[in-house]
């Protein structure tokens, strides 16, 4: 009855799944991306793959990086580029990120406007979100994955110092994702929404 199938390619009928053929679409089953499998997804697309730095430097406007990342955007997906990453991995003692809500809604309202949001994905990797309402919040603002790379790094972290038992590494991971998945299901079915692109970029707060 419900999905969280998350597709990458041409957005064409969303109930689709058996006609989809690795030519031209390709689908996962969640929209939560583990390190190892946001690394595998770079690597796949990686000639179609434009990533957006989503930092700035402490003595610079805010508003105005806002705007440059909302241009940069455009013009990537211009180039022909069909998945961008917003990334705020580079952040440092001298750059601090953008708010990744606040980014990914820029960006996806931007290319809303400019009719060009169907010709890319729009994928995050971010060290702010931790919990299900935070994945929630990125993918109603149009966010097609999330790679939350601190969250498993703390995971892992806190599995070398063995604190999770007899449970492997692998698991813990996919516990995680299982748990964030159960989340936004919930959080779906209170609204009515089966599949989770009814759900992405419709702000449903």
């Amino acid at each position: 009855v419900m999905s969280l199938k998350t597709r990458f390619g041409n957005l064409g009928n969303i109930l689709d799944f058996e006609n989809l053929t690795e030519e031209n679409i390709y689908v996962l089953e969640s929209p939560i991306l583990s390190n190892a499998q946001s690394e595998k997804f770079i690597d796949f697309f990686r000639k179609n793959i434009k990533i957006l730095d989503c930092t700035f430097d402490l003595k610079d406007n805010l508003k105005q990086r806002l705007d440059q990342l909302r241009f940069e955007s455009e013009v990537a997906v211009r180039e022909g580029f069909k998945h961008l990453i917003l990334s705020d991995k580079k952040i440092s003692e001298k750059k601090i990120s953008i708010p990744m809500i606040l980014a990914t809604g820029a960006v996806n309202s931007k290319l809303v406007s400019l009719g060009i949001r169907g010709f890319t994905s729009i994928n995050i990797q971010t060290a702010e979100a931790l919990d299900t309402h935070s994945f929630a919040v990125l993918l109603g603002i149009g966010a097609t994955s999330i790679n939350p790379y601190l969250a498993f790094d703390s995971i892992r972290q806190r599995y070398e110092k063995k604190l999770f038992g007899n449970t492997n590494f692998e698991e813990c991971i996919h516990r995680y994702i299982k748990s964030v998945d159960n989340g936004l299901l919930k959080i779906m079915s209170k609204m009515g929404i089966s599949v989770l692109s009814a759900y992405r970029g419709g702000c449903n707060f």
